[in-house]
């Protein structure tokens, strides 16, 4: 079966054959006739006719030996050489009537039968031709006839091999097509079932401690505490505009010693660790602390990997989303618009009916201007994630009461002008309960996808009256009117036991 394999593979093979034979029927013609009458000229030139002619064939390359034209000029000469040396040489009777049989072998089996039966029919006129010239009364010998029903035999049999073999080639071929197709569907499954798994995985990782960077930091100071004795820490990690600090301990008054340790991953800083104390750092000490900090760079770079992951994955899909709302929403709706507009001035006695339509045209008008606006909204290259802003806010005086801690889901960032919103209320919410609640626990929770989100602030303080107004203060008047702004819902809750702000946009 693998000879079959492909169309060069059994052209080669069957080249290499015919050749062979080509110079078997040469060595045998050679040999009887030389044995049976002798080196003479007539033996002689019948042998360099037929060895010149077998030397130029197979010294040709195989394209223009297989060639249409070019095989049917060697197949036509090959038919002559071999009558030559036949009427040089016993006439009908000649050793070299083998060798007469290469042409057509080798026409039917690259040919094809219709050149297959035409040079054994060429075969068959000259033989018959050189027995009339050499003998008028051998037309009725068997052998003559013989010979001839032998070209036709092998026209027909190596054509119809020759057939078969390609329909076998086509088969295999086609078949290996199929597997190679049915192999890239599989590639792609396994693809696609890889990156599903990589993308559970990263969605895991991503609600665990492990890729929390405060609680990354809180635990690494922690463990150097330990290890290690020192006054004053703090740990930062790399973000888009500079180190972001999410860990520290109480500040106290400058030290004498202070450790600067870079948390690196091969040659990428992805944050720094400083210690400070009033003794020097020993050699054995500085070791140490940097080998206990390696987890810590790691889990840095996993982190800043998925925030990265994270932000293509959602810039692309924001520039398709506003490809689609360019390319296809908004010629619909201004086709809508133009339709109306028509429709308008085809009813002027109708004010009713225009009056519908005009209201549906500045309906229109509305629907294009928000669609334009949203295609701009999107093309925005730096949305505001509010999960990052919650984690700065847990950054922040990271060291004192009330601790922040943050339980928000984000699947895509909102829009620019929604982010922008309520982070400040966000922002807003966290300050009010670090400077007036005397909290000692801060909760961001919630969700964000896009267009749709609520986000709860919650803090364990004394509570305040709610339809107070407070003479000086604004932050509550500023919440109210960022989510009025947005045309959002804000709700504040408020008893001795804590107080809570949420703030709820997109669906209800």
């Amino acid at each position: 079966m693998a000879m079959f394999a492909t169309a060069p593979v059994w052209e080669n093979r069957f080249d290499r054959i015919a050749s062979i034979l080509q110079w078997m029927a040469l060595a045998f013609g050679a040999f009887f006739a030389f044995l049976l009458d002798g080196a003479t000229l007539a033996t002689a030139t019948a042998f360099t006719v037929t060895a010149l002619y077998i030397v130029v064939f197979q010294s040709l390359p195989m394209r223009v030996r297989h060639g249409i034209w070019s095989g049917e000029v060697l197949a036509v000469t090959g038919v002559g050489v071999a009558m030559l040396a036949i009427a040089l040489t016993r006439d009908i009777e000649s050793p070299y009537l083998l060798f007469s049989v290469t042409p057509v072998l080798y026409s039917a089996a690259f040919a094809g039968w219709r050149r297959g039966i035409e040079t054994a029919l060429l075969a068959s006129g000259v033989l018959v031709a050189v027995r009339i010239l050499s003998d008028d009364s051998g037309l009725l010998g068997g052998s003559l006839w013989a010979w001839v029903a032998i070209y036709l035999l092998i026209a027909v049999a190596f054509s119809f091999a020759r057939h078969l073999l390609l329909e076998a080639s086509e088969t295999n071929a086609a078949l290996l097509a199929a597997s190679a197709a049915a192999n890239e569907q599989l590639d792609r499954l396994e693809r696609l079932d890889t990156s599903h798994k990589l993308l559970t995985a990263l969605s895991e990782l991503s609600d665990g401690a492990e890729l929390n960077p405060v609680r990354v930091g809180e635990a690494a100071l922690d463990h150097l505490r330990t290890t290690v004795t020192f006054e004053e820490g703090q740990i930062a990690i790399e973000g888009p505009d500079g180190p972001v600090v999410v860990a520290r301990t109480a500040a106290h008054d400058e030290h004498e010693s202070v450790l600067t340790s870079p948390l690196t991953i091969g040659t990428r800083d992805v944050g720094y660790v400083v210690l400070a104390r009033d003794e020097p750092f020993q050699p054995a000490e500085v070791s140490h602390v940097e080998e206990i900090l390696q987890p810590v760079a790691l889990s840095f770079a996993n982190i800043l990997l998925l925030q990265d992951i994270a932000r293509r994955a959602i810039q692309e899909e924001r520039i398709r989303l506003a490809r689609e709302l360019h390319d296809e929403i908004g010629p619909s709706l201004a086709s809508l618009g133009l339709s109306l507009d028509m429709a308008i001035v085809q009813h002027p006695d109708a004010p009713e009916l225009t009056g519908h339509l005009s209201g549906l045209r500045s309906s229109v008008t509305e629907l294009v201007e928000e669609v334009r606006d949203t295609v701009a909204g999107l093309r925005e290259t730096e949305p505001i994630s509010l999960h990052e802003q919650a984690v700065m806010l847990c950054a922040e005086d990271s060291d004192q009461l009330p601790k922040v801690t943050t339980a928000l889901r984000e699947n895509r960032p909102p829009r620019i002008e929604i982010g922008a919103e309520v982070a400040s209320i966000m922002a807003e919410a966290v300050r009010n309960a670090r400077r007036h609640a005397d909290a000692h626990i801060v909760t961001i929770a919630g969700y964000v996808n896009y267009d749709d989100g609520e986000v709860s602030i919650t803090d364990d303080g004394d509570g305040f009256d709610v339809k107070r107004s407070f003479k000086g203060h604004y932050g509550l008047i500023g919440m109210r009117e960022r989510a009025e702004k947005l045309g959002a819902k804000l709700n504040i809750r408020s008893s001795p036991a804590g107080t809570t702000v949420t703030v709820r946009w997109g669906q209800p």
